[in-house]
């Protein structure tokens, strides 16, 4: 329920009631996943904000605790982008849309 209160913060642009309901969520949690929503509202906020240094710092964290590292990479944003550009470039269109569907709710939420 704060998890849901916490993005409707968000949406009407009140940071200061987000991060107040995102920290009810933080201490409340009973796993990992719980607070997954609220800590993407966290970086959204950051993102909007235009603190995207802090987003990107939030976003590994999430992605290192659930086991994939990113940060042995010293890479700026935009050769992200890029390298994520040029590995979808080499898949079809048709090959993109008839992949496996992905079932980790966890992976998905991240």
């Amino acid at each position: 329920l704060f998890d849901l209160a916490a993005k409707c913060a968000l949406a009407n642009g009140d940071i200061i009631s987000m991060k107040l309901l995102s920290q009810q969520v933080m201490r409340k949690a009973q796993s990992f996943e719980d607070t997954l929503n609220v800590m993407y509202c966290a970086t959204c906020a950051f993102t909007y904000s235009s603190k995207l240094p802090e987003s990107l710092e939030k976003v590994l964290d999430i992605l290192s605790r659930l086991g994939i590292e990113l940060r042995g990479r010293d890479l700026s944003v935009e050769v992200c982008v890029q390298e994520t550009k040029d590995l979808l470039s080499t898949y079809t269109y048709d090959e993109l849309l008839n992949m496996r569907r992905m079932t980790d709710s966890t992976m998905i939420l991240a």
